[in-house]
């Protein structure tokens, strides 16, 4: 039991890195539109947001799916 390790889930650091390298765009539109919400204190950034976290799955997909490969 002593040789146990804690497995240590990889997808929120390649999700993190996919989030900032791959989706510049996506994430330049988020942050634009939290700006305009701040600025303007109604309305909600979802749409903007979800359409970043989809370019980031495209991203991180293959990376966690080359992990698990035996």
């Amino acid at each position: 039991m002593g040789d146990e390790q804690e497995v240590v889930d990889p997808m929120p650091k390649i999700r993190a890195q996919c989030m900032d390298k791959a989706c510049p765009k996506y994430k330049k539109d988020y942050n634009a539109c939290v700006e305009r919400i701040t600025k303007n204190k109604q309305g909600d950034c979802e749409t903007w947001y979800w359409d970043w976290i989809h370019c980031a799955d495209k991203c991180v997909a293959p990376k966690i799916f080359e992990l698990t490969k035996e």
